[in-house]
């Protein structure tokens, strides 16, 4: 479908409404379609599928081209016209349009106006571009997943990681993150990846355990980006001579559940949970589920799949236009 934007300034003009066209274009061409964003001096009637107009309808800031515009909506019924209601400061004209209001609010204030249908698509959010994910970790697609549990380590014995696939298989919404790869200098190190594999699969858990660094080093940005988008720092190690990543899961605000050994009492925040590694992975998974600060970081990552662009579009705005 061949897609125009239309609005009185684009990127990379900074505010809300470019932003907003600027991630909407993005979404649409990964969806498969043709799209140009153009400005009054850039416009020219063409042959276009849709037009989706951002304000240009309901904010009086060229009335000239906005009245030209509705005219267009009378007279080029081959093009599909999309009326994005942001701010209504001017109504004198309803558009022939498929009007679209980015929240229940302005479609209360929109239907002052005009008694045709109103549908309501709030904005999206590019949480890539906000949280600055990378690439990698954008990939995992973590914002789909029920539960997100990290344990930054290397594959050595004494991190217990085998503690974190029991509680994993406790928890079957979850899924496991280990940065680690195996060193292949280390021969134990082999051995003992080899084994977290096996147990892996003896639990049922291998499509839900995620060995990073199997195939590909994590860069630093990557780590931080794991940290962003994850709910629980999972850390069981059996000795620590101090566990930096409780460090770095307190700086990004994340829960820590570690093991209740001197290294950890000594370095983590107060507000760790502490658990005895003879603990119950059944209590643990328990803990884990109802802590108050996991579950605000879960609603979080719903969030950022709610506002995801192409979701949006897809779900919500195609339907109507194709």
């Amino acid at each position: 479908m061949r897609i125009a934007i239309l609005h009185y300034s684009k990127p990379p003009v900074i505010g809300g409404v470019e932003r907003v066209i600027g991630e909407q274009a993005a979404a649409l061409q990964k969806l498969g379609h043709e799209v140009v964003i153009l400005t009054r001096e850039e416009w020219r009637e063409a042959k276009w599928d849709a037009v989706i107009v951002h304000n240009v309808f309901s904010m009086p800031f060229d009335l000239a081209w906005t009245e030209e515009l509705i005219a267009l909506t009378d007279s080029r019924h081959d093009i599909r016209w999309i009326n994005w209601v942001h701010d209504v400061r001017w109504a004198e004209k309803v558009p022939q349009a498929l009007h679209i209001a980015v929240s229940e609010h302005r479609k209360a204030e929109y239907a002052k106006i005009t008694r045709e249908p109103i549908h309501v698509i709030p904005n999206g959010c590019d949480a890539k571009a906000v949280l600055g994910l990378t690439d990698r970790v954008s990939a995992l697609q973590l914002e789909k997943v029920g539960l997100v549990l990290l344990q930054p380590t290397r594959f050595v014995r004494r991190k217990n990681i085998e503690m974190g696939l029991r509680v994993l298989a406790e928890l079957p919404e979850a899924i496991y993150l280990v940065t680690a790869a195996p060193d292949p200098h280390q021969k134990d190190g082999l051995k003992y990846f080899r084994e977290l594999k096996r147990l892996a699969k003896d639990l049922g858990v291998s499509k839900r355990v995620h060995f990073l660094g199997e195939k590909a080093v994590l860069s630093d940005d990557d780590v931080r980006s794991l940290y962003l988008m994850t709910d629980a720092l999972f850390f069981p190690s059996f000795q620590e001579g101090y566990g930096l990543p409780l460090i770095e899961a307190a700086l990004h605000q994340v829960p820590v559940f570690c093991s209740d050994i001197p290294a950890h009492r000594e370095v983590a925040a107060p507000d760790a949970t502490f658990f005895k590694l003879s603990a119950s992975v059944k209590s643990l998974a328990r803990k884990i589920r109802a802590h108050p600060a996991i579950q605000a970081r879960q609603l979080r990552r719903q969030m950022i799949l709610r506002l995801d662009w192409q979701e949006l579009l897809r779900q919500k705005l195609l339907p109507l236009i194709s």
